[in-house]
Parts: structure tokens; sequence; C-alpha cells
């Protein structure tokens, strides 16, 4: 006969286990618009994945406005936040580190040394790793030496990354015109630790008019994907963000890489189709 086990003690706290962690965002937090982790966690939320927001900064709005508040966040808080992770378990649990917008150079050195120890502790673990730098409109509007952090420090470290196209063309020096030289760019960064490089806005300039490009690379494999070209005002940013989001549930639902990048861009697609209907100066995710 099967025992019954006894009733807890009054009062007596109860076995407990870390709670459940999909996705570790480490990005930028704005007070105001949907950048950086706004904008990551509604697409996370949406795909029935729990996240945890680590910023990298906490800023009142973008850059882009007339008037900015606040700022990076300290380096000795950036590593306790990493740190905590770790003591409290989360780093055992979670499925996938995405990480995004970072304040200053400091933080991917802080990156850079928690990265191999947790990937040595679970090599099952997915690191995406979008370096956010800038764009063709805006140019680097980031410290340019994060430029070069990102290529030695953090591309070893990453699974996959998602650079727009300016991007790549920073961390490899030199300016690409063609799909083809988009893809022997990415494979440099191949070559140094990731499985796979989706760049957005790829080539645009050999784009047909109205439309965009992706180039899905592999060491193998050069995949491009084209999605029109919609029209919103200079203020609406976060569409890479949502896409590393979009590309990254995707994934660990077992979909293969170009299904993911094509229903990541289908994600972008309709965010900014419902941007465009509001009139927002702010991109339209919802969650």
């Amino acid at each position: 006969m099967t025992a019954i086990p006894a009733a807890p003690t009054a009062g007596a706290a109860l076995p407990a286990v870390t709670a459940r962690v999909d996705v570790i965002s480490i990005q930028s937090q704005v007070v105001y618009g949907y950048v950086g982790n706004n904008a990551a966690m509604p697409v996370f939320r949406r795909a029935g994945l729990r996240a945890i927001a680590v910023p990298t900064v906490i800023l009142s709005n973008t850059p882009h406005y007339p008037t900015l508040h606040g700022g990076a966040v300290p380096l000795d808080w950036f590593q306790g936040l990493l740190k905590g992770l770790d003591e409290r378990g989360v780093t055992q649990v979670a499925r996938a580190v995405v990480c995004g917008y970072l304040g200053q150079p400091g933080q991917a050195d802080l990156l850079a040394e928690w990265l191999p120890a947790l990937r040595a502790a679970r090599p099952d673990l997915r690191v995406h790793i979008d370096p956010v730098m800038g764009d063709r409109n805006d140019g680097l509007y980031v410290d340019s030496g994060l430029v070069a952090q990102y290529r030695k420090k953090l591309v070893p470290h990453a699974d996959g990354m998602t650079p727009n196209h300016f991007e790549l063309e920073q961390m490899v020096g030199r300016p690409l015109s063609s799909i083809d030289e988009v893809a022997a760019a990415a494979r440099e960064l191949i070559a140094e630790g990731p499985q796979w490089i989706v760049v957005t806005s790829a080539a645009p300039m050999a784009a047909a008019p109205g439309s965009l490009q992706l180039a899905v690379v592999t060491d193998a494999d050069c995949i491009v994907l084209t999605h029109p070209e919609i029209a919103i005002p200079p203020s609406v940013h976060g569409t890479g963000d949502v896409f590393m989001a979009a590309i990254t549930a995707r994934l660990l639902a077992g979909d293969a890489l170009q299904e993911a990048a094509r229903a990541a861009t289908a994600v972008v697609t309709d965010a900014l189709t419902r941007t465009r209907e509001l009139g927002w100066e702010e991109l339209a995710i919802e969650g």
C-alpha cells in the first residue's frame, strides 16, 4: 500500500524551482516607443514564449527625437544583471539569448566574458546577436568602438546574426554592392563562429524598385527572399528588433532557417503596414 505523504508543516517553505524562461533578451529599453526590448517582448509573448528583458540603456525615447533623457546602464550594474541571471538559475533553463543594442563598448567586453562560460555549460542554448549599430539613413549611431567589439568579441559566440546591410559593411570594413558580395562578407563572419547570417535590406542598390531583399546565408548556401518596401516616417525604428525576436521564436518552434526568416519578414511587414495605416511616429507592434 502506497504511503500517503505527510502534509507540509504550516508556514514551512515549499520546494520551488526556477520559473520558466525561454529567452533572455539583452537590448535597449525606452520609456516611449517601440525599439529594443519594447519591440521584441510583444513578439515573444505573441509566440507563447516567456522572455526576460535585460536593459543595456534606459532612455526616454530613441535619439532621433529633439530631446533625449537617460543613458547607458553602468557597467557594474550591467555586470550585476548578468550575474543575477546565473544566481537565480535562469541561465540553466533559458533556451536562447538574444543580444541587440549595446550602450557602450564595455558592455560588449562583459558579454564576451559571460557568454563563453554560458555556452560551455549549456551547449544546447542558442545565442542570436543583432549587431545594432546604424543604417543607411542614419549612419552609425553607436559609439564607434562598438564596431570592432561586435566583430572581435561577440561574433565568435553567436549561433546566428541578423545585421542589416549597413551593419555588415561596418563589420567587414568595406562597401558591398551585390548579393554575391553580401554573401561573401557574411561568410567571413560565419568562418569565425556563427552557423548562419541573415542580412536584412541586403544589397539595396540591386533590389527591384519598391522591394527589399533578405539574404539568408550559411556556409553552403545563400537564399534571397524579397518583400515589399513600405514607406514609413523616418522616426519609425525597431524593425530589426522585431525581426530578430520573430526569427528566434520561429527557430525555437522548430522551423528551418529559411522558413523562420520568411515568417519573421511577414511579422515585420505586418507591423509596418499597421504603422502606416495608423499614421504613428512609432512602430505599431502589438502583443
